[in-house]
């Protein structure tokens, strides 16, 4: 996803969501926007919380431990040597804070303070508070558009209130409540008098309650998400370590988890993409479809309902294309910035057909599938139509919008796509896996009509795909290379930089069995593969940078594509690799957790991954990597129309001799699987059944 330069740093930061409210804070629990601009509390892409410190005696206080579960950041901490207000020294470590934030429908902070020092403690544990209620937008380096009125922090009773009439007519508010009442307050300041004996603890509470109330419109608070998401299917494996990642990213997909007025989806990632992202969420519902499909529908349902209807060049809109990007807040309401929603991509349109026709293999569920039939054909429209700008035969964009953004597929930075001598694509460009994304979108289409007995249909769209395929082998090949180009720019000239992108090509299946081997060759050959993953660009090219964004960086959710692309061109020991390389770096990240993206240094350089300082964490996708790889080394394939659950050449790396699926649900059948690694092959067990569908085991 696009972002703009900013000098933000999300390193050490703790990071909390629960639904559409979220906080990030430093290591002791504090939010200060004068520390890092990226400290907040969020609600609807709006900061309604800038400042949430705590001091003892107006000094701050250390970190001891800091963690984060969820939507609950705890943090236990001590005090430095301080002299006190009263004149007297407290000396370090005589008292302990714990703080325990949880976000809910509110956020509530409980404070603990434990006297260990011989002496009685007096003194002052002081709170203070802001809020301006900025845009995301701003706080990514927006120039900041028009404002309304910001109130001054006002006191009734006993609660603090923040209070912010938009220019876009919406009142955005904060009330601050305090158990027990405070000693003193002023203004955002609020203070507790201490007198604790040796070994006595004192609890103070803090809840903060945020409010939008538009002109005319029910007033919006945060909602809770489902809890009982993503718990359908249980993995234990031999290996702690694994399980421990893969528990991670489980609990980090429940974390980004987002329900808006009944509409629930995965946000795309905390902090800078708390929001709904056509392609992101379609790609995290693919990865999740064995695991939870109940959050593909959803998703299906909230895409559909915003699929283009007219011709927006401002938005980038087009009729049946599929939404990029939807925000909220003073300046999308405005029109100040195009995500209202922003439609400026080129892939979601037919992964949306793709995740269509997945979820009916994993479900069975024909009942969606025939009520977004008239999206299905829309999209199909759009691919045809407008998704074909010069008329060469393959889907490309060009940015219509002049608050677009320039490149429009996944690596949609300002520089993601370059030439080998590191200038820019020319527009339009048709990149590599979109074609692949297009051909698979028509077999899937094709597969959906014959469930519903439309062979005529069916028939058509599998000669197009073909046709597709045919034209894309013969045009993509780089003879000289023996690669795949990147895309088709401008003139039709070939985009010939050495990339990740033709790996999730393989995905699709458009390539050919030759072709698949080259690309499979160089992908994991060391200018491209770093040991913790594939790069996005090779180290042999001019613009490779391993700490931008997409010029030489590592995607997790890009080498779990690209790994199934392995799988699928029977390339198994290639995708067990890329497995171990994302679980090996997943155990060195904090929290066991793939970030968003990290720098492409090699393995050999560093014996850990090396971070990325603005990185989201947790990323959807990323989150939904680890459990894509498994899937996809164990060769799991269900079409619940045909009562099939299909184990096609299983494969477990060196680090994990047993896995145990239990619940795996295809169609109305719950099944539970074992696999155990052997020297000669990786053997299936099925140890229960409920319900009809065929388990076919091909090693």
């Amino acid at each position: 996803m696009r972002m703009k330069h900013t000098p933000l740093d999300l390193t050490g930061s703790l990071r909390a969501k629960s639904s559409s409210l979220f906080a990030v804070s430093g290591a002791n629990g504090d939010i200060d926007n004068r520390a890092n601009n990226a400290y907040g509390i969020y609600f609807h892409d709006t900061r309604f919380l800038e400042r949430w410190t705590l001091r003892l005696d107006g000094q701050p206080l250390s970190a001891l431990l800091s963690t984060v579960d969820g939507s609950r950041v705890v943090c236990e901490l001590t005090n430095p040597d301080i002299q006190l207000r009263s004149g007297d020294v407290l000396y370090q470590h005589r008292i302990g804070v714990r703080r325990e934030l949880s976000l809910g429908v509110e956020a509530v902070e409980t404070v603990e303070v434990s006297n260990f020092h011989l002496h009685p403690l007096v003194a002052t544990l002081d709170f203070d508070f802001a809020a301006s209620f900025e845009n995301m937008f701003v706080i990514r380096g927006d120039r900041a558009g028009k404002r309304g009125k910001l109130h001054p922090p006002t006191w009734q009773g006993q609660s603090l209130r923040f209070e912010y009439d938009g220019a876009d007519g919406s009142r955005r508010t904060t009330v601050l409540r305090f158990s027990p009442p405070p000693t003193s307050h002023q203004d955002g300041s609020v203070s507790f008098r201490l007198n604790l004996r040796r070994n006595q603890r004192v609890s103070i509470r803090v809840s903060a309650h945020f409010r939008e109330e538009a002109e005319g419109d029910l007033e919006r608070t945060p909602q809770l998400a489902s809890a009982d998401l993503l718990r359908g299917v249980s993995v234990q494996t031999d290996n702690a370590l694994f399980d421990r990642t893969l528990q991670q990213s489980f609990d980090d997909l429940r974390m980004l988890v987002t329900r808006e007025h009944g509409d629930v989806y995965f946000a795309a990632g905390v902090p800078w993409f708390v929001a709904l992202f056509g392609r992101d969420s379609l790609i995290t519902s693919l990865q999740m479809l064995a695991f939870d499909p109940t959050i593909a529908a959803t998703t299906l349902d909230l895409l559909a309902k915003y699929q283009g209807t007219r011709i927006d060049d401002y938005r980038d809109e087009q009729p049946g294309k599929i939404m990029h990007e939807l925000r909220l807040g003073e300046m999308p309401n405005l029109g100040e910035v195009p995500q209202t929603p922003y439609y400026g991509t080129v892939d979601a349109t037919p992964l949306f057909v793709v995740l269509m026709a997945e979820y009916v293999r994993w479900t069975g569920d024909l009942a969606l599938w025939r009520r977004l039939r008239p999206n299905v054909e829309r999209a199909l429209e759009w691919i045809d139509t407008y998704g074909d700008s010069d008329g060469d035969g393959f889907v490309d964009y060009e940015t219509h919008s002049t608050k677009g953004g320039r490149n429009q597929g996944w690596k949609d930075s300002s520089n993601g796509i370059v030439n080998s001598d590191g200038s820019p694509a020319e527009p339009p460009i048709g990149l590599v896996e979109v074609q692949g994304y297009v051909y698979r979108a028509k077999l899937d289409a094709a597969w959906l009509m014959r469930c519903d007995g439309d062979h005529h249909l069916a028939a058509e769209l599998d000669k197009q795909a073909q046709a597709l395929q045919r034209r894309f082998r013969e045009v993509f090949w780089m003879r000289e290379r023996r690669y795949l180009a990147l895309g088709l720019q401008k003139g039709g000239r070939l985009i010939e930089s050495i990339n990740s992108n033709p790996g999730q090509a393989l995905w699709s299946g458009i390539a050919s069995m030759a072709h698949a081997r080259a690309v499979t060759s160089i992908l994991m050959a060391d200018p491209m593969f770093t040991g913790w993953g594939i790069r996005t660009l090779a180290d042999t090219e001019a613009a490779y940078n391993p700490i931008d964004y997409q010029v030489g960086s590592v995607w997790p959710h890009d080498n779990a594509l690209i790994a199934a692309g392995f799988k699928r061109y029977g390339r198994d020991r290639e995708a067990l690799r890329v497995f171990s390389s994302m679980f090996d770096s997943a155990a060195r990240f904090p929290d066991f957790r793939l970030p968003e993206v990290f720098a492409g240094f090699s393995r050999e350089r560093y014996p850990v991954p090396v971070q990325y300082p603005v990185a989201c964490s947790p990323q959807a996708w990323s989150a939904a990597t680890l459990p894509y790889l498994l899937v996809t080394v164990l060769g799991l394939n269900a079409d619940a129309t045909h009562g099939v659950l299909e184990v096609n050449r299983p494969h477990l790396p060196e680090w994990l001799g047993e896995v145990t699926l239990a619940g795996l649900c295809v169609g109305e059948t719950r099944l539970s699987l074992s696999f155990r690694r052997t020297e000669e092959a990786t053997l299936v067990a099925l140890h229960d059944r409920r319900g009809t569908v065929d388990l076919r085991i091909t090693y």
